[in-house]
């Protein structure tokens, strides 16, 4: 997904095509690229731009549609190349869905790529809680060189093999607790199907966690109360997923007053902040109980952060657990559409 102005949207078109006509023929199919314009998707107005769409009874999509059914209605109307122009600040968004426009954008990207998206978290961490983030900017929100920067410091930390060896004790530990919780809670069909994504969230925070802040949250664990971190962690990661739909996705007009929705995301950064920066402190504590150093290949990757700056070890932590999330619920959900069509396809040749 992209968000550029319109000038910028037709000049990466045509930095695809060009860069492509030269270096890989199966993409050279034309000659000269279309105008942006020419691009299908939801219909404009003056002012609301393609607002209408989601409003209530007369709205195309409505009100109350999650975003993998939006991307589908988006798909069926109108094929693998999708803009939906900007409204309230926002720029025109253009989706893809086929794995070769995929390739070619990720190809066609340069050193200092511009990944526009995530305004509200871009806002909160350079505008709204700025004197704590100190100018630094994650992989999620920084742009060009900013990001360049940003993860050639993460990179040795993150991207080294052997912490696989380092880390596989403690996720098979992890594996096998959650395939125990399964194991008692699947005689229980209502619950498992009304929160089974719960359960993958709950496994995908404590993998992560191990990791991104050197520690078991305790996330599988029969009961939490509401105010134990892994509780507020997890409620607070999720609000995150479900009100970024909300304010990036969908219409808002948050940058001009505060919605309900707004308050609430933010409310979800800083309680990720907070317990983020108690699990870091307490890694901090105990590696400077230690007392000795160890071989750079058996520091763990907190530790690594940690070298690199404190704030850098937290943004990077908030950073990991929503990744880590979104690719287990995405992967859920494949495997949800792959059992469905292998359904519908065993019945069929039934």
């Amino acid at each position: 997904m992209y968000s550029l102005n319109k000038s910028g949207q037709r000049v990466f078109a045509l930095q695809i095509h060009k860069r492509y006509h030269y270096a890989n023929g199966k993409f050279s199919t034309f000659n000269k690229p279309k105008p942006f314009e020419s691009i299908p998707g939801l219909g404009a107005l003056p002012l609301i731009g393609p607002l209408h769409h989601f409003l209530p009874i007369i709205g195309t999509i409505g009100p109350k549609t999650n975003m993998f059914d939006v991307l589908g209605i988006l798909e069926g109307k109108f094929g693998p190349l999708v803009k939906v122009d900007g409204v309230f600040a926002r720029g025109t968004m253009l989706f893809l869905f086929e794995p070769d426009h995929f390739e070619q954008v990720y190809r066609a990207e340069e050193a200092n790529p511009l990944r526009p998206g995530f305004q509200v978290l871009d806002y909160y961490r350079t505008q709204l809680r700025k004197s704590r983030y100190g100018g630094l900017h994650g992989l999620i929100n920084a742009q060009g060189p900013e990001w360049r920067e940003f993860r050639t410091k993460v990179n040795p930390a993150l991207l080294l093999p052997k912490l696989v060896k380092l880390y596989a004790p403690g996720i098979d530990e992890i594996a096998q607790d959650f395939v125990h919780r399964l194991s008692q809670i699947t005689h229980d069909d209502a619950y498992i199907k009304d929160n089974f994504e719960l359960e993958l969230t709950k496994f995908s925070l404590e993998a992560t966690a191990l990791v991104a802040l050197g520690s078991r949250l305790g996330c599988l664990k029969d009961s939490l109360d509401s105010d134990h971190p892994a509780h507020r962690l997890m409620k607070s990661t999720r609000d995150i997923f479900e009100l970024t739909y909300k304010l990036e996705i969908r219409p808002s007009p948050w940058r001009y007053i505060a919605t309900p929705a707004y308050k609430m995301v933010i409310e979800a950064y800083d309680t990720q902040w907070e317990i983020s920066m108690m699990y870091i402190n307490h890694a901090r504590k105990q590696l400077e109980e230690r007392g000795y150093d160890i071989p750079e290949e058996e520091k763990s990757v907190l530790e690594k952060l940690i070298a690199i700056d404190e704030k850098v070890a937290v943004m990077m932590a908030s950073e990991m657990l929503l990744a880590g999330i979104d690719t287990l619920i995405t992967g859920q959900f494949c495997n949800d559409k792959f059992t469905i069509q292998f359904s519908d396809e065993s019945k069929g040749a039934g």
